[in-house]
C-alpha cells in the first residue's frame, strides 16, 4: 500500500499534472494568464522534433521487423476505423448535425500525444516495460484519424 500512494504522490505531482492544474485553476478564475503565441509556437515544434527523434532512435534500437510493421499497421487500421464508429453513435445518440459529428469523432479518433506521453511517463517511474517504437506507432496514428473524419 505504501508503494502505491508513493506512486500515486510521484505521478500526481509530475510537471505534467501540475501544468494541467496550473491551467484548470486559471479557467475556473477566469484569469488572463496566456501563454506567449512565440513560445507556444517553439515549443511545438521543439515537440514535434522531440517526438520524432525519440521515434527514430527507438526505431533503430529495435530494428524493423514484423512486430514493429503489425503495431504500425494495426494502430493506423484502428485510427481510421474509429471516427467512423464514433460517427455513426454520435449520429444515433446526440442531436449533433453532420458537420459536427464528424468533427468530434476525428478527435476521437486521433490520439492525444500528451496522453501517450503522460502514459509513457507513468510507465518509467516504476520502471515497467513497454516497447520504445510506440512512439513511432503514436506518430503514425495521427493521419489517418483526421483524413476519415474529413
Amino acid at each position: 500500500m505504501d508503494g502505491l500512494l508513493t506512486l500515486a504522490i510521484n505521478n500526481l505531482s509530475s510537471p505534467l499534472i501540475l501544468s494541467f492544474v496550473l491551467g484548470l485553476g486559471a479557467a475556473l478564475a477566469r484569469s488572463d494568464l496566456t501563454f506567449p503565441e512565440a513560445a507556444a509556437k517553439a515549443l511545438s515544434i521543439y515537440l514535434l522534433f522531440a517526438i520524432g527523434f525519440k521515434g527514430g532512435v527507438s526505431v533503430a534500437d529495435h530494428g524493423v521487423d514484423l512486430n514493429l510493421g503489425a503495431a504500425i499497421l494495426m494502430g493506423v487500421i484502428l485510427s481510421a476505423a474509429l471516427p467512423f464508429v464514433a460517427f455513426t453513435l454520435l449520429k444515433a445518440l446526440t442531436r449533433l448535425d453532420r458537420t459536427n459529428a464528424a468533427a468530434v469523432a476525428g478527435h476521437y479518433g486521433s490520439i492525444s500525444i500528451v496522453t501517450f506521453v503522460a502514459g509513457t511517463s507513468v510507465l518509467e517511474g516504476p520502471d515497467i516495460p513497454f516497447e520504445g517504437y510506440m512512439v513511432a506507432v503514436a506518430a503514425a496514428m495521427e493521419a489517418p484519424a483526421i483524413l476519415s473524419a474529413l
